[in-house]
């Protein structure tokens, strides 16, 4: 008997709320503001188009490398790639999506266009022309939206477990849209909050994870947070609404497509299963001349997982490219 798309979401995080009773409490803690969050370098601030952006720059003069996070992360999720790529002699960006982290929460329309545009906006500001694009799940489909918008402000892309190959029929877009409202973020409990980290998320549970988890706990009693769960709901409304997978034919720059090979996210659990393996192919068949590494045992968040892997594989892409 086939179960329902709720029923097939509910268990995995049920089982999540068991494996987690005993664990450390945060909600009772003091509120953490977005200004109090970990990030790999000190914070910068700039306003474009009106919009408070908060990121990080390890300057140098060599080639641009810019780090763009998934759907609820913010600059901390890239806490091991900053280090290691400016080490290599790239100089290394990373921004906290508006609606998220130290960023502004403007009423807009949070669509992967709305978000290629701000970037190439604050790209311009910082006085860079061109650069090689690292999207993450939700920032995948932002680079590869802004490839093919604008493919000359495009050295290469590296998409690391990236949204937008994955494709969704109608009525699974729409339920997703439906159920992803304001509401489901801001009432998500610190259980809920572990059981997505740990068992979908993340494969490898570290100290790094258990900092982004409370982060993410205290984050959610700030009047910040409203915002966020605004910034959440019309992101998934945005990524449902301006597919990419029927365009991927178009791109021409360089693409280096990284996953790990137990994805617990990608494909969608909810409505197909399978193995990460067939999204993945599908992205570099696809994408013209992409390259294609798959990393064993690591997840969603795959440069957490397999933090030497996926650098060295991004650094030997570049190198090469």
């Amino acid at each position: 008997m086939r179960r329902s798309p709720l029923i097939r979401l509910i268990l995995p995080l049920t089982l999540g709320l068991v494996v987690s009773g005993c664990v450390p409490r945060y909600a009772e803690l003091p509120p953490m503001s977005p200004a109090e969050l970990t990030t790999p370098l000190p914070l910068q601030h700039a306003v474009v188009n009106g919009v408070k952006v908060a990121y990080v720059d390890s300057g140098g003069a060599g080639e641009v490398i810019v780090l763009i996070h998934g759907l609820s992360s913010t600059i901390g999720f890239w806490e091991r790639q900053v280090q290691p790529l400016a080490a290599a002699g790239y100089r290394v960006l990373a921004l906290d999506l508006p609606g998220f982290g130290a960023s502004g929460r403007p009423d807009a329309p949070y669509t992967p266009p709305w978000y290629a545009a701000l970037i190439r906006a604050w790209l311009d500001g910082l006085g860079v022309a061109s650069a090689h694009l690292v999207g993450h799940s939700m920032g995948g489909q932002i680079a590869i939206t802004l490839a093919l918008e604008t493919p000359d402000r495009v050295e290469s892309l590296i998409l690391s477990a990236p949204a937008g190959i994955e494709r969704f029929t109608p009525g699974e877009g729409e339920w997703m849209k439906t159920y992803w409202t304001e509401t489901r973020t801001l009432e998500a409990s610190e259980q809920d909050v572990r059981a997505n980290f740990t068992m979908l998320a993340f494969n490898r549970y570290d100290e790094g994870v258990e900092r982004l988890i409370q982060e993410r706990v205290r984050m959610s009693s700030t009047p910040e947070f409203k915002g966020t769960s605004v910034a959440v709901s019309r992101c998934v409304a945005g990524m449902v609404d301006h597919p990419v997978a029927n365009r991927l034919g178009e791109l021409g720059s360089p693409t280096l497509i990284i996953f790990g090979e137990d994805d617990h996210m990608i494909p969608n659990p909810i409505f197909h299963g399978g193995r990460t393996r067939t999204v993945a192919e599908a992205g570099q068949e696809g994408i013209p001349g992409s390259r294609l590494v798959l990393i064993p045992k690591a997840g969603h968040t795959v440069h957490h997982d397999a933090p030497d892997a996926f650098n060295a594989a991004v650094l030997e892409f570049l190198e090469s490219t």
